[in-house]
């Protein structure tokens, strides 16, 4: 028997990928709904989102929710506190994006730098064109380390990384949906 992390069941996604349950990519998802809706910074969002993931892990049958599936359950949700305004505004965003700093810095070879911000830039750029609302970047240290090794020397590298990173995400804007990508970092 395969045990569930937390309980939870895997989601697959429209593409054919499967991810893990995020509650903050559901309540990224309310919060654009309510917005939408008239509701603002909807302080709900969290509430709804929790009901969801306790729905999910105690009363539905399955290893994964497919995202029609959840979608419906949050419409549900949101209908049944009264608020169908939010939940016919309500659409599934894309899941955040996970993009590795030293994924791309082993990628980028010995091409150090320079392959590095190139690499770095089209798949921020290309992630910023999709729906999701959130992109997390991983392994700062660990990259800061790997081309420090490689340039001799980590000094200023960290800021420029995180320079590079901010001046991308200004430029890239906003997302298929029209929000701001909120991009996390550590």
């Amino acid at each position: 028997m395969i045990a569930l992390i937390d309980g939870m069941p895997m989601v697959s996604l429209p593409d054919g990928g499967t991810r893990l349950f995020d509650k903050r990519w559901i309540i990224d998802s309310i919060q654009i709904a309510a917005e939408r809706a008239g509701h603002g910074r909807w302080w709900l969002a969290g509430h709804i989102a929790e009901s969801v993931a306790l729905y999910l892990r105690d009363d539905f049958d399955g290893a994964a929710v497919n995202a029609r599936e959840l979608t419906s359950a949050v419409v549900r949700v949101l209908e049944t506190l009264g608020f169908p305004e939010i939940g016919a505004s309500f659409e599934l965003m894309d899941p955040p994006e996970v993009l590795s700093l030293s994924e791309i810095a082993t990628q980028a070879g010995d091409g150090y730098e320079l392959a590095f911000f190139g690499l770095l830039g089209d798949r921020m750029r290309r992630l910023a064109r999709t729906k999701a609302s959130r992109l997390e970047i991983r392994d700062l240290s660990g990259c800061v380390r790997m081309i420090g090794k490689r340039r001799g020397t980590v000094r200023g590298l960290r800021e420029e990384i995180v320079g590079f990173i901010r001046d991308i995400g200004e430029a890239a804007g906003k997302n298929r949906s029209g929000m701001a990508l909120e991009i996390q970092l550590s």
